[in-house]
């Protein structure tokens, strides 16, 4: 997307958003970045979605929308780490690219078993 800064266009790059999304999600204990399933992968690239280190990235109007493929920790409490992984996602990648971030769709596709 282009946004205009001081008489500047400035593109950043959907490669970007989700590098971004990624460093948020490093910062959360109990969360782990999981690449997404081939047949996501697969439909990913049919609805024409960016899909970067289990970060899909698609851009709807206006606004992106993200979805965050994690593996979390046996006994993390799951809701409450998805809001938090939604939330932080969401103000990191606003706060540094001022593009406005409509979803972050957290989806679990691992539990990583007991020690």
């Amino acid at each position: 997307m282009k946004e205009e800064a001081r008489g500047e266009r400035v593109e950043v790059s959907r490669e970007a958003i989700a590098a971004l999304a990624a460093q948020a999600v490093e910062e959360i204990e109990g969360a782990e970045i999981c690449q997404p399933g081939a047949v996501e992968s697969i439909t990913s690239r049919v609805r024409r979605e960016f899909v970067h280190r289990g970060i899909k990235v698609s851009r709807e109007d206006s606004s992106y929308r993200l979805g965050v493929h994690l593996k979390v920790r046996y006994g993390t409490e799951i809701p409450s780490l998805a809001r938090e992984v939604a939330d932080k996602v969401k103000e990191y990648v606003e706060g540094l690219t001022d593009l406005p971030v409509e979803e972050v769709e957290v989806v679990i596709e691992d539990v990583e078993p007991p020690a």
